[in-house]
């Protein structure tokens, strides 16, 4: 039976000690998200948003040396439905690292999902697949990243904050937090450095754009340059003068058939060894 009262996971309707309940309904009404240490215990509280959908997760939490109550206040993920169950016969400190592993591990994998999803879409645009979307979804990518970073300040400064107040709790549940710190610490980084990946794949977007129309630009630059000797041909032999030898000649039509058709050829003889066409 104790084990069953060491950890509990609720709502705050299933939250049945009163004073227990008015404090976590003011961490609810001030959005505060930290800990802080009372009388009987810490409290705590942090948000996260969890995969690319960037669904909510609020939660606030009271330890002190024989217990640990988690309060959902509000969850669009069902992050710890699953653990629920574990926590029904385990101590203190079990609890706990069931509890905060669960909201890392998920973090994580979503943190993993981003980076894959970052690495197919820049080899995509590096493979010259450049699609009128591209620019939405990144800027997706940028909102979600900036709001897991938020997240992960917050879940660290709670780490860093129950460490700090590691003497209102038992040795086990302390040495668990400064490892926890450490792993949110690297999961916090990871973040910054796909944040930054994004960076580069907008640059790469960009890069792919810019090659792309001057590619266009440099056909048409090839193709005008191409008739620019027709243009010149079609001004001298349409001035009609009577003086002119071909005017009355009688195969002077084929002839500047002949010499348009030359220059044609010429000039794509010419820019294909330039590599220009």
């Amino acid at each position: 039976m104790e084990g069953k009262q060491a950890v509990q996971i609720v709502t705050l309707k299933e939250l049945e000690e009163e004073p227990l309940k008015q404090s976590m309904k003011k961490i609810k009404a001030d959005y505060w998200s930290g800990v802080k240490l009372s009388e009987n215990g810490i409290y705590g509280s942090f948000q996260m948003h969890n995969g690319k959908r960037v669904r909510p997760f609020w939660a606030a939490f009271f330890i002190d040396n024989s217990r640990f109550v988690f309060t959902v206040i509000k969850d669009e993920t069902d992050l710890l439905t699953e653990v629920k169950e574990k926590i029904k016969a385990v101590d203190l400190q079990e609890g706990i690292a069931f509890i905060f592993d669960r909201i890392l591990a998920t973090g994580q994998h979503a943190v993993e999902e981003m980076e894959n999803y970052l690495i197919n879409m820049e080899r995509e645009i590096v493979a010259g697949n450049i699609d009128r979307n591209r620019n939405q979804a990144i800027f997706e990518c940028k909102r979600t990243l900036t709001l897991w970073k938020n997240d992960y300040v917050q879940l660290l400064n709670v780490a860093d904050g129950i460490n700090g107040m590691g003497q209102a709790l038992p040795e086990e549940c302390a040495c668990y937090f400064r490892v926890y710190e450490n792993k949110v610490r690297r999961v916090s980084e990871q973040i910054q450095f796909l944040y930054e990946e994004v960076v580069h794949v907008r640059e790469a977007l960009d890069a792919a754009i810019a090659y792309e129309q001057n590619r266009i630009m440099k056909v048409f630059t090839t193709v005008t340059t191409i008739f620019m000797p027709l243009t010149l041909v079609a001004g001298w032999y349409g001035m009609n003068f009577n003086s002119m030898p071909e005017l009355t000649w009688r195969y002077g039509y084929l002839f500047v058939g002949a010499l348009s058709v030359a220059v044609v050829i010429g000039c794509i003889i010419f820019f294909k060894k330039k590599k220009l066409f």
